[in-house]
């Protein structure tokens, strides 16, 4: 393909084809319209024929037999004159008048009826004056025939173009087909092949060099020149029409085909709009204001604000002093002039109060901690946008030093992650050597005593290690997520059977609020039931005894608010913000078991889920709030099948 869009034999080939089928296209399109128009494709030869004449003939040749009759003069003269045959008949009476026609060979029929036929008559009043009148005589209808030879010489080559149209008919349409076909293929290679040279370039011709605009003009002219000359060609002979009409049409084909194929090989090199006149004139003259406005610019903004807005002011002032001083002795027209300047200076103070009101509140959301937050610039100008670029500069360097912060967080967290994980190997020996000492069972009441305190100081520690490490796991996020469509009643529901046994233990009354309408939100089931194992374990450990424990699920506004509420038996002075931090207990004597993580556990893994967690406090009142979106439609898998957990 290469080779042959830089073969220049192969381009001069397809042009020919292309206009051969060029041609084909017209004189078989031009076939088809004709045939259809006159019904070529459903009446007979004969009767394509009469329709055509009939309409080219028309109703001249019947009015003026009318009025040669009216007229008294012969008729027959008349019609052996044109060439043409007739029949005059009585309309009521019936039978002929006069005729010339004898059973003559015609081609083309015209018969009006019902004619009527006024004769004008004088008369002498009984005072020896003459009158004139028109009298209607007997309605006649009158019958043309017109024979072959009686047709002018666009007539004779009509009925030749019906002849020959008609009996290729149907092989027309085949060869419009395939010449449309053709065209576009070869034409869709010279696009393809403009510009092509050997060696694999795309190189510019002579007329490629031409600038595009002069070469479009000419080709708008060309155009309308052959318009003209086939308007002026219409009133000739038919054959000098037709002559007119292919060398026309040919010339402009090529015109087209040279101003095209240029076209694509503007494009492909880009030349397009570089090589124009305007183009290069318009380039000089924006050099020439650019490096104007540069200096101006320049001049301007060395100047302090203060002295720029004497400067604006004072020039604007001036203008519109002297527009509306040279229209003194215009009243009318100076208090337009008064009052559109009034509502450009209040518009343009407007647009000054909105810039300063887009950059106060872009200062207040980053002063607020909305480090993300960057003012608009946009439409902005001068002092102003360099202001606000100024604070979007601070919002960036705020953000790179929290960065860096959270870096060392995120350093210090690992670096717990490492020392839990080293400090569990040699832990878990211990218990498994505690383990095996209880298996010995020693008689001394002490040495039993000693294991029971290491076997359960032990366990606690391994519990803290753990917790340590999801911990720190869930607030990096590095715990695997799998999200899914997940039933939160039902979670919630088996949460409470297998707290019932802790709860009864514990003194605690629980009462559970699910609506009877599953509630479907996207979690991970196994993280989802750690955050409800953990606020249960709090509940069990701080509530006060005797007291009910209140869970409730609700659903509002494609949102899932699942509440754990409680009564604290320890006194909370401390916010619930403060109890979502790492070894922070409500417990501030820390007598109870716990490594006061739990909360902060609970609410990192409901975050990787793409929930919050809320905690309030009111008096002695413990409320925990989970939220989620809930799922409204089916959810997919990356097999492409329903995930969805009963949990």
């Amino acid at each position: 393909m290469k080779k042959l869009t830089e073969n220049l034999g192969a381009k001069i080939t397809a042009i020919i084809l292309s206009f051969i089928a060029f041609a084909a296209v017209c004189v078989s399109a031009a076939a088809v319209i004709f045939l259809l128009d006159s019904d070529g494709y459903t009446k007979t030869r004969d009767e394509i024929k009469t329709d055509i004449m009939e309409n080219r003939i028309g109703n001249g040749h019947i009015y003026n037999i009318l009025e040669v009759y009216e007229s008294g003069q012969s008729v027959e003269n008349y019609c052996d004159m044109q060439g043409i045959y007739y029949t005059i008949e009585d309309y009521k009476n019936g039978g002929v008048i006069e005729n010339n026609y004898t059973g003559q060979s015609f081609l083309v029929q015209k018969r009006l009826l019902n004619m009527a036929v006024y004769e004008e008559r004088a008369y002498e009043d009984e005072n020896g004056d003459m009158h004139y009148t028109t009298v209607e005589r007997s309605p006649v209808s009158v019958t043309v025939y017109i024979p072959r030879e009686a047709l002018s010489g666009r007539g004779q080559l009509l009925l030749n173009v019906v002849d020959t149209a008609y009996t290729v008919r149907y092989a027309v349409l085949v060869i419009l087909g395939v010449s449309v076909v053709m065209l576009i293929v070869l034409l869709c290679y010279l696009y393809a092949a403009a510009g092509h040279r050997k060696g694999g370039v795309v190189a510019l011709n002579h007329l490629d060099k031409v600038p595009f605009d002069l070469l479009t003009a000419a080709v708008g002219g060309i155009a309308i020149i052959s318009v003209l000359l086939i308007n002026e060609a219409a009133f000739a002979s038919d054959l000098f029409l037709i002559v007119v009409l292919a060398v026309v049409l040919s010339l402009d084909y090529f015109v087209a085909l040279g101003y095209t194929l240029t076209l694509a090989t503007r494009l492909k090199t880009r030349t397009l709009l570089k090589n124009n006149i305007i183009y290069k004139l318009w380039s000089v003259a924006a050099k020439g204001f650019k490096r104007l406005f540069s200096w101006l610019k320049y001049l301007f903004r060395s100047i302090p604000t203060v002295a720029k807005t004497a400067v604006i002011t004072s020039a604007v002032g001036l203008f519109q002093f002297i527009i509306i001083a040279i229209f003194t002795y215009y009243p009318v027209e100076r208090t337009l002039l008064f009052l559109l300047f009034t509502v450009a200076d209040v518009a343009v103070i407007i647009s000054l109060a909105i810039l300063l009101k887009r950059i106060k509140e872009g200062g207040e959301k980053i002063a607020a901690g909305d480090l993300e937050h960057k003012i608009d610039t946009k439409y902005m100008y001068g002092d102003f946008k360099d202001f606000a670029d100024s604070l979007n500069n601070i919002n960036e360097g705020l953000s790179v030093a929290i960065n860096e912060r959270m870096k060392s967080e995120r350093f210090k967290t690992e670096l717990i992650t490492n020392v839990s994980h080293d400090i569990k190997t040699p832990l878990t020996s211990i218990i498994n050597y505690v383990d095996l000492i209880k298996k010995e069972e020693p008689e001394n009441e002490n040495i039993k005593e000693y294991i029971d305190v290491l076997d359960r100081q032990s366990s606690r520690l391994k519990k803290l290690i753990e917790d340590l490490m999801e911990a720190s796991k869930a607030s990096t996020g590095n715990l695997a997520v799998n999200l899914s469509v997940c039933e939160a009643g039902v979670l919630l529901s088996q949460t409470v059977g297998e707290f019932d046994g802790r709860l009864n233990s514990a003194g605690l009354i629980p009462v559970v609020n699910i609506p009877e309408k599953p509630v479907k939100i996207m979690a991970d089931g196994r993280h989802l039931w750690r955050v409800f194992d953990n606020l249960m374990n709090n509940i069990c450990k701080y509530s006060q005894v005797g007291t009910r424990v209140y869970l409730d699920l609700l659903e509002s506004d494609g949102k899932a608010q699942i509440t754990f509420k409680n009564i604290s038996k320890y006194e909370l002075n401390i916010t619930g913000e403060e109890l979502t931090e790492r070894f922070v207990r409500g417990d501030k004597s820390r007598n109870t078991e716990g490594s006061g993580l739990g909360l902060s556990i609970a609410r990192s893994l409901t975050e990787l889920q793409n929930g919050s967690l809320e905690i309030d406090i009111d008096g002695d009142l413990f409320k925990v709030t989970l939220n989620f979106d809930t799922v409204k439609e089916e959810v997919k898998n990356g097999q492409g099948k329903l995930r969805e957990q009963s949990c």
